[in-house]
């Protein structure tokens, strides 16, 4: 168990996670209003479906980088320390 990996690396994997996050959710609403019939988003057409697309995206960004942090976790109980 490492729990150094852990401790040197969480901002940089949350970061990663966030980031990645909100570039595919940006995009992924960025094709699904070009389409004619959205399958992810709802169309935006006014300032409140607007607000409440841009909160999904935001707290799905925050989610991966929950994920990351977890994934980070796993890793750092799998790898052996080689002190």
């Amino acid at each position: 168990m490492s729990i150094k990996l852990f401790k040197n690396n969480w901002r940089k994997y949350y970061k990663r996670g966030f980031l990645t996050g909100i570039i595919v959710l940006c995009f992924l609403c960025f094709i699904d209003q070009t389409l004619q019939s959205s399958i992810f988003f709802n169309k935006i057409h006014n300032l409140e479906i607007f607000f409440f697309t841009l909160s999904f995206i935001l707290f799905g960004s925050v989610f991966c980088g929950i994920i990351s942090l977890v994934i980070l976790g796993i890793m750092s109980i799998i790898t052996i320390s080689k002190e």
